[in-house]
């Protein structure tokens, strides 16, 4: 959820920043933090999952017994 609310209102600061030396820092200095926040979330993801897969697998297949 913090990953989302920090990519939605990078959206609304890109808009809004004026193209001065001070905005253009704040800029790259956010984008910094986006791009860093993404990269830590997607490699966590993929770190845990080779863990828990046999469960998602259990789970999709108990799924389809059921129906």
């Amino acid at each position: 959820m913090y990953l989302r609310n920090v990519l939605i209102s990078g959206q609304s600061a890109e808009s809004m920043m004026s193209y001065t030396q001070l905005g253009r820092a704040a800029m790259l200095s956010f984008l910094q933090l986006k791009y860093a926040l993404i990269i830590v979330a997607s490699v966590s993801i993929i770190c845990v999952y080779p863990f828990v897969r046999r469960y998602f697998e259990k789970g999709v297949l108990l799924g389809s017994l059921k129906g």
